[in-house]
This record gives structure tokens, sequence and C-alpha cells, in this order.
């Protein structure tokens, strides 16, 4: 392998988290079946590490390979999340391209099988362990992201001169691409600036799509927790986007009944605004109950550190963007129905007036017909 001038890893980690939706909240009963014990409270509203298994993993890049070991972890958020955290241990040289090259080609194996492939397999299997025997439509939505921890490589740089003489590669990697486009220098230097870590000789690069990580031995399993909760909660917020989406159009339909009926109240229109309604109402209530103070860092922990990285996340990830178009659209079909209950009424007094004056007049012509 020829790696002149090339950014090359001799001893570090890759791991890939894949958050995935388990079909609804689950209970501590579920959760003890699984796991065998009972929770610790204090984890009650955090990604809960379930299960554990060690197999081997291949990362293959054109004519290059090489042989890893992989510990495989399941993570659950009792909250509708679960994330499959799938940590490779890189002992052999492989060029940092190579490793880009192996993540979007999926041509990393584990267990046999390419990474997609044992992604459906691992994820079909925690659902049914979760909700055994129960046929439930899942939620599609997932979210991929990728952690690369990098302990020995040549050249050996400080984290200052890596991100200096391989910035372009690395922005590469936190854009989770591997194009060959031209990249601006404000794209690189605003993703380099994203440091997260503690000590000035550590990286913690964060965005959108990655992690690149240098040094953080004393915390790095305290940053991977707060990143895993953020990633639970910006998939959560995700399908809770689409299943209002899906009460949206029904709350439409029954909307335009409304206007193209003049027995409105006497169809199944209403009821099935309502259930909409309730549906998304129910969704709402979750959110203040259970995701309201999840999205609050003061909550989460008590250490300032901590507090500023997971506020930090949250607004990398955009969670609270995507938490705000779900409240949006709660509001909006809240109104949908405020709107077409009035009108509903509206239909319905129409309806007794006009009877009332039936009645007075039949009451009026009753005797003339006598």
């Amino acid at each position: 392998m020829d790696s002149t001038g090339d950014l090359t890893i001799s001893n570090g980690k890759l791991t890939i988290l894949v958050a995935f939706g388990h079909g609804g909240k689950v209970d501590k009963s579920q959760l003890k079946k699984f796991i065998g014990s009972e929770v610790v409270a204090e984890r009650w509203n955090k990604p809960i590490e379930v299960a554990h298994s060690e197999g081997v993993a291949v990362i293959v890049a054109g004519n290059e390979k090489i042989t890893c070991i992989a510990n495989i972890y399941t993570d659950v958020f009792v909250a509708g999340v679960s994330l499959l955290r799938t940590e490779i241990e890189i002992r052999d040289r492989i060029l940092f391209n190579d490793i880009l090259v192996a993540l979007h080609s999926n041509t990393i194996i584990v267990e046999g099988l390419d990474f997609q492939s044992f992604t459906n397999k691992s994820i079909s299997e925690t659902r049914e362990k979760l909700n055994p025997g129960e046929t439930i439509s899942y939620s599609p939505v997932t979210k991929r992201y990728t952690l690369l921890k990098i302990k020995d490589f040549t050249p050996k740089l400080d984290q200052k001169s890596l991100k200096e003489q391989y910035g372009e590669v690395i922005t590469r990697f936190l854009s989770g691409e591997t194009s060959i486009r031209a990249l601006h220098s404000k794209e690189i230097t605003e993703k380099l600036a994203n440091d997260l870590s503690y000590y000035d000789e550590d990286l913690f690069l964060a965005s959108t799509e990655g992690v690149l990580i240098l040094g953080c031995e004393d915390y790095i399993k305290e940053l991977r927790e707060l990143l895993e909760l953020a990633i639970s909660l910006l998939l959560l917020f995700q399908i809770y986007d689409m299943k209002i989406d899906v009460e949206i159009t029904n709350a439409f339909d029954s909307i335009t009944k409304l206007r193209s009926s003049r027995y409105y109240f006497l169809t199944q229109a209403p009821r099935k605004l309502e259930k909409s309604l309730l549906k998304v109402s129910e969704i709402g209530l979750v959110i203040l109950d259970d995701i309201e103070d999840l999205m609050n860092p003061h909550k989460i922990t008590s250490d300032w550190y901590y507090q500023s990285v997971y506020q930090k996340m949250l607004n990398t990830l955009r969670v609270g963007e995507f938490e705000k178009v779900v409240q949006h659209k709660i509001n909006s079909l809240q109104q949908l129905y405020a709107t077409a209950r009035e009108l509903s009424t509206e239909q319905l007094t129409l309806i007794l007036e006009a009877a009332i004056v039936v009645l007075i007049l039949w009451e009026v012509v009753k005797p003339i017909l006598v």
C-alpha cells in the first residue's frame, strides 16, 4: 500500500452508529425481558446498552483490505429509538481515504455480510426481540453516523498540523462524501472549527454526518453517550414528522369533504379528523412529558463542559429545528380541527334552525288542514 504523502492509520477505531425506530415507547417490563435484569433508574431516559457480541469485519477499498475485530452493541432509547453500534478495531495500516471509500461503497463486511445487509438483519432481530410476535408497521427512517478515532498514524502530527495538512480529506469525511468536487476554503474552515474536545491537544470534530477523534481518552465514553442521545432525539423527531404528515393528509381530506358536503357532520369525516388529532396530540404529550427535558442540557448533566458539548451536538445535528417543525405541524392540525369543528357546528346550527322553522310552520298549517 503506497502511503506516500497520504494520511495512514495503523491504530484506531471506526464506529458506525445506525439509529432506527423500534415501534414506539418501550416499558420497563419489555426491556427487562430483553436484557434479563432491572434497568438502572438514572439511565431510563438515555440509550441503554442491551446487547453485545464480537465478530469479524473486513474493510475493503479497491485491491486493499484489512481484517479487524468488531464489537457489536445494541443501545435502546425507550422513547422509540434503538441504535446499532458497530466498533471496528483498526490494527493494520490503511489509508484514511480508503476508509472513506469503503464507507461509501458499502465494502465493509461484518460477519460475512456487507454492512447494509448486516444492518438490516440486526435491526430486524432487535425489533423482534423488543416486540415478539407483534405485527408492527415500522418507520423506514434511519440515521447513520460515523465516528473515527485515530491513535497511531503517519505522518505523526499534532491536532493543529493534522487539520492544516489534511483539512480537505478530513472535511470530506465530516461531510459524508467521497466526491472529487473542489472544496471551498470556507467549508473546510467551518467543518474544522467545530471542535468539541476539552483539551487543546485533543480533537472531537463533529458534523451532521460524523466525528473525527484524536485523544479524548478520559472522556470519550461520555461524549459518545451524549452524541447517541442527540442522534436518538433527531431520529425520533423525524419519525414523528412522518407520522404527523400522514395525519395531516387525512385532515385535509376531511376539510375537503367539509367544503363539498352539506351534511358533513353526518359523514365519517369528523370522526376521522378527530382520530387524527388524537394521534398527533398523543405525540405532543410524549414530547411534553419525556422529550422536552432531554432537550435541556441542564437536566442531562450537572457538568458545565458536558452541558456545553451536548447543546452544541443538538445544534450541529439541528435537532431543535426538527422539533420546531413537529410542533408547528401539531399546532396547525389543532387549528384545522378547530376550524372544521366550527364549520360543522355552523352546518348543524343551520339545519336545526331550518327544522325549527318547519315545525313552527307545521303547527300553523296543521289546524287549517284539519
